[in-house]
């Protein structure tokens, strides 16, 4: 497989979900505006022979890479087949309200258009719709697309180094493991509050948000290819902007870093550019997703949010996690940098590094959402980056016993580097789980193991199922608003 199909082929996958909201979810101006865009750019992208570098995938790396996503999606849930976290209540509803009601979804029925980012699910219950019954296989085979598609990024990034590309998925996890050894040592470093301030690795992620880590991976694998054989930052606002209608955090924060990275290039050129090249990269992508955006401001109620001394949880012990969950990962991200640039291996480009150590410095003083969505989710793209940054000397070398020996060379960066894949130990942890607790063990160990999966239709819609497992503020703030620019000029 080509580098140039690979790119086509995560492109219409992110698209296909944004053409069915301009067709299902607005009038039909903007529809056929939007849907005729969205073509266009797609039509620009398999024009495009520039990014068809030399790099490609035999049949070794594609069944590599597709056992590697089958476990990945089994480990996350889906389906039912292993153990599913909490929030399987949501994406089983949502894939149910939609394979069930009439699109775009409304709460009550002839209430507005509710705000939800639904990009995951559209084409799954779309075709459930077609063939007149919910299919879990449908969602199953688009969520391992999702993650084969994503996961190959990450692996060309980092050389096609299987090790290093699945290390890269759990970085952001070390913090858990000094808590829980400590905890097991000497109790509690801090109280839990209300929300957490910490961040989570997209592995984890992918147990709890499988619809939010896929664009995910896509935009930071492409990000470093990208960075790496020195092609334009421009080429990734497409995808970011696709990732509106599927992740919402993960989208602003990625966004934000390519923006930033774009202008500056910008700046540095004097702004001798193609402009030609710029409204077919740039704004044509950003028009895009502007209905998406207006769709999502039209909330009934903002979600929770504010400076975290604008709660009233002990300021003293959110310092002391904020140290502990945000300073160690700084810390340990800086020292490998630092230790790499030391003794004179290949690193990618600093700034782009220096701009991410700098938001995750930043973002955790910031809550939004009632666990933090903004924190947990929001940093998976630059958690990902940063795990491919950290590997990618490694990669570098031709063996893997290459690369140990650079790991060996000195007890300092033997601690580092152990320190940094400490965290595989949840990871690890997870899919033991997932290998233990599911639907086969559950049949053949009745007794000691229980497993049911979580239904698809529990509840009729997302409204009740937030309702009734979290809070009535977080189902009320998805409710759309009668009023907002959306419902009153965009709705069908």
């Amino acid at each position: 497989m080509s580098i140039y199909l690979l790119r086509c082929l995560s492109i219409s996958y992110l698209l296909i979900p944004n053409l069915l909201f301009f067709i299902y979810w607005t009038r039909s101006s903007i529809a056929v505006t939007g849907v005729a865009v969205l073509v266009f750019l797609l039509f620009q992208i398999i024009k495009d022979q520039n990014f068809n570098k030399t790099a490609f995938l035999t049949k070794k790396d594609i069944l590599i890479l597709i056992a590697a996503s089958l476990i990945i999606t089994l480990v996350s849930g889906v389906n039912g087949i292993c153990y599913q976290t909490f929030d399987y209540w949501c994406h089983n509803t949502k894939f149910y309200e939609l394979y069930k009601n009439e699109w775009p979804i409304r709460i009550p029925l002839d209430g507005p258009v509710i705000s939800y980012y639904y990009g995951y699910y559209v084409v799954p219950a779309l075709l459930s719709k077609w063939l007149g019954g919910i299919s879990e296989s449908f969602i199953f085979i688009w969520t391992l697309l999702g993650f084969f598609l994503g996961f190959t990024w990450v692996y060309l990034a980092l050389n096609k180094k299987l090790v290093f590309a699945i290390l890269a998925l759990s970085v952001g996890d070390t913090p858990h493991i000094f808590k829980t050894v400590f905890f097991k040592l000497t109790g509690r470093l801090y109280e839990f509050g209300d929300f957490g301030v910490e961040a989570w690795s997209n592995f984890e992620n992918a147990l709890w948000v499988p619809n939010q880590v896929i664009p995910t991976l896509i935009i930071g694998g492409m990000f470093v290819f990208v960075l790496k054989n020195k092609l334009q930052l421009e080429y990734l606002v497409l995808p970011v902007a696709l990732t509106f209608w599927w992740a919402v955090f993960p989208a602003f924060t990625s966004g934000l870093l390519i923006a930033i990275l774009i202008i500056r290039k910008w700046i540095l050129s004097r702004f001798q550019l193609n402009w030609g090249n710029v409204i077919m990269q740039v704004f044509l992508p950003a028009l895009a997703c502007l209905p998406i955006l207006l769709f999502f401001l039209s909330h009934e109620e903002a979600p929770i949010s504010g400076f975290l001394w604008q709660f009233p949880d002990s300021m003293v012990n959110r310092v002391i996690e904020y140290c502990i969950n945000i300073g160690m990962n700084l810390a340990l991200f800086i020292l490998i940098y630092l230790c790499f640039k030391k003794y004179g291996k290949v690193i990618l480009p600093f700034t782009p590094f220096f701009l991410i150590l700098i938001f995750i410095l930043i973002f955790p003083i910031y809550r939004m959402g009632k666990v933090n969505d903004f924190l947990f989710r929001g940093l998976m793209p630059y958690l990902i980056i940063i795990g491919i940054y950290l590997f990618y000397p490694l990669s570098e070398a031709k063996t893997y016993k290459e690369s140990w020996s650079m790991i060996k060379k000195t007890p300092y960066s033997l601690i580092l580097f152990l320190l940094l894949t400490s965290s595989s130990l949840i990871a690890a942890g997870r899919v033991f789980r997932a290998a233990t607790v599911n639907q086969v063990t559950a049949r053949m160990f009745p007794g000691k193991i229980a497993f049911d999966p979580i239904p698809y239709d529990a509840y009729p819609n997302i409204y009740e199922v937030l309702k009734d497992k979290w809070s009535q503020r977080e189902a009320d703030q998805y409710l759309g608003k009668k009023d907002s620019f959306y419902e009153l000029n965009m709705t069908r």
